[in-house]
């Protein structure tokens, strides 16, 4: 994959490998945060925390079941302000 930047065609060999070890149906999301590892998890992996800030602006989460070991799921329905809900389910592969 190339990213575009100014008109500038940039190739980077991190997308082609990331886009080669993945599946038509997978992402992979990779973000640093300036927190401590710790306080980070716990954001993603707490049901009442990951409430407060998952989801579109204006959206509200109601979190199932959140079973973050490998092999787990996590359910949830994400509420739209238009009052319409999206359903999730996501697997837990690894850490």
């Amino acid at each position: 994959m190339a990213a575009r930047d100014a008109g500038n065609s940039v190739a980077s060999s991190m997308d082609n490998a990331t886009s080669a070890r993945t599946t038509e149906r997978e992402i992979i999301l990779e973000r640093i945060f300036d927190a401590p590892r710790e306080l980070v998890f716990e954001a993603w992996t707490d049901p009442q925390r990951i409430g407060q800030w998952w989801g579109p602006r204006g959206f509200t989460t109601t979190v199932y079941g959140m079973d973050v070991r490998p092999g787990g799921e996590w359910r949830l329905t994400m509420h739209g302000p238009d009052g319409r809900d999206y359903k999730n389910r996501s697997s837990i592969s690894k850490w």
